[in-house]
């Protein structure tokens, strides 16, 4: 749930931003690389990378899990 809620808050405040709509990891990935570019001036640009940043090592941590043959969650 707290993962949604911080692609959720990414989206919020990006709206508007010169960069590609959503927070897939795609567009996380390229907005950690990219988006300093033409959104650093941009309210609320600080939070979004920092957001974006949480967002993007929460998935690698999910990637090595998985590489490594561990179950995330149990039911």
């Amino acid at each position: 749930m707290e993962l949604l809620n911080k692609r959720f808050n990414f989206e919020e405040i990006t709206k508007g931003y010169n960069c590609e709509p959503g927070s897939d990891i795609d567009s996380i990935e390229w907005f950690i690389e990219n988006g300093h570019r033409s959104n650093s001036l941009r309210n609320g640009f600080g939070d979004a990378l920092e957001i974006a940043k949480e967002i993007k090592e929460f998935s690698n941590e999910c990637t090595k899990t998985i590489g490594a043959g561990e179950q995330i969650r149990s039911f």
